[in-house]
């Protein structure tokens, strides 16, 4: 009986046909991913403009406030309140008794304390030194002054306090007096301001 012949060739062509097939799924291996990485690609261009987006519009959109039946428009920046200006300022050491003076913050962080007056209305002392403010109105300043009477020498004080108002400020310390004699002590101070100008 003759051999039945293979549909499919020899062995060569067996091989050819095996080498195409899997040259095939190669090409489809490789063609496939590349839709997928296009597609990757573009949400990614789309997130970082919505962020974009987002970040523009929370920095510039107001809100609308309603008071008694009429809308406002207010910003949304929170507004930092200044200690800038010239304070009318009551002092309270914790060895003396309370004084009153003129405290005036400079806009280029600079103050200066004019205390004590005389009976003339002239200072007894002025101060200098420098001053800061951050979140929510806290503030911290510090000056040095000469200390007048008997005992001279130099005072140091430095306070944190509060902007309870655009018109009013508290603020606590403490003072180290540095004698010429050589001796030092250190003690509280409370001091408390009016805004005058």
């Amino acid at each position: 009986m003759p051999k039945k012949q293979s549909t499919t060739g020899g062995p060569t062509a067996r091989r050819a046909v095996g080498v195409a097939l899997a040259a095939g799924f190669l090409t489809l291996a490789v063609a496939a991913p590349q839709p997928a990485l296009a597609l990757t690609a573009e949400p990614t261009a789309t997130t970082t403009k919505s962020v974009t987006t987002t970040k523009s519009v929370t920095a510039t959109t107001p809100t609308t406030v309603t008071t008694a039946g009429t809308a406002t428009t207010a910003s949304t920046a929170a507004t930092v309140p200044s200690p800038v200006g010239t304070w009318s300022v009551t002092t309270q050491e914790s060895d003396h008794p309370a004084s009153t003076g003129t405290l005036f913050f400079y806009a280029d962080h600079t103050l200066r304390l004019e205390a004590h007056p005389g009976p003339d209305g002239k200072p007894v002392f002025i101060g200098t030194g420098e001053w800061g403010s951050g979140f929510g109105g806290t503030l911290h300043y510090e000056f040095t002054h000469p200390l007048p009477g008997t005992r001279t020498g130099t005072a140091y004080v430095e306070l944190d306090g509060v902007l309870t108002s655009s018109t009013t400020f508290s603020a606590c310390g403490l003072t180290k007096r540095v004698y010429d004699d050589g001796g030092t002590e250190t003690v509280t101070i409370v001091m408390t301001g009016t805004k005058t100008a």
